[in-house]
C-alpha cells in the first residue's frame, strides 16, 4: 500500500486535521504563535548554578574540590613509559619507581610512580610478614600483583591511579616529593 492509501485509509470520515478539535494540534498551533511574537534569543545566558564553577576560589586544585586529579594531554603522553616502568617494580622485584621520583620533573609519572612504591612496600612487607607464617602472609603478597596490573592499564590508559591502585595511599606516603618547576 502507498503512503496516500495509508493516509486515506486513516483519515475516512474524519475532517483534515486542520480543522479537528484534537489538543495537540491546538498546543502547537499557540506554541507556533507564541514562538512568532517572541523569538528565541540564543545571546541570552542563564548563569550556571555554583555547584559547577568555583567562583569563590579559582585556585583550589582538583583534589581540594573532591575531583580527579587532571593531568595535561603533554604530561600524560611524555609520563607513560615511566608511569608503567614504575609498576613492573612490584612484578620484577627492582624498585625502578625510584627512577619518576628522583627526577620529578612530570606529574603524571610522579603520581604513578607513588603509587607503585607504595604497592612495592606493601608487597615486600608481606614476604617479609612470609617468614613468619608461609601459609598466611605470602597469599597476601601475592595478591599486591593485582593493584600493580590495575596500576599498569591505569597509567597506560593515561588516567590516575585510582584507589584500586592504591594512588591515594601513595601520595600521602610520599606528600614530601614534589614536582620540580
Amino acid at each position: 500500500m502507498s503512503d496516500d492509501a495509508v493516509k486515506d485509509r486513516g483519515s475516512r470520515g474524519k475532517p483534515p486535521t486542520s480543522q479537528s478539535g484534537d489538543p495537540t494540534d491546538a498546543a502547537m498551533r499557540r506554541l507556533q504563535a507564541e514562538l512568532e511574537e517572541r523569538p528565541l534569543r540564543h545571546t541570552q545566558l542563564r548563569p550556571l548554578p555554583s555547584s559547577t564553577i568555583d567562583a569563590q576560589s579559582p585556585d583550589r586544585t582538583d583534589e581540594e574540590r573532591g575531583r580527579p586529579r587532571r593531568f595535561r594531554y603533554f604530561d600524560r603522553e611524555k609520563g607513560v613509559g615511566l608511569a608503567v616502568l614504575s609498576y613492573c617494580s612490584v612484578l620484577f622485584g627492582v624498585p625502578f619507581f625510584i627512577v619518576p621520583l628522583v627526577l620529578r620533573d612530570n606529574p603524571f609519572s610522579l603520581h604513578h610512580a607513588k603509587a607503585a612504591g607504595a604497592i612495592y612496600l606493601l608487597c615486600y612487607a608481606f614476604v617479609l610478614l612470609a617468614t613468619l607464617n608461609c601459609a598466611l602472609f605470602l597469599p597476601l603478597a601475592l595478591v599486591a600483583y593485582i593493584p600493580a596490573l590495575i596500576g599498569i592499564y591505569r597509567a597506560s590508559a593515561g588516567v590516575e591511579a585510582g584507589q584500586a591502585a592504591l594512588g591515594p595511599l601513595g601520595e600521602r606516603i610520599f606528600k614530601w616529593i614534589e614536582v620540580k618547576k
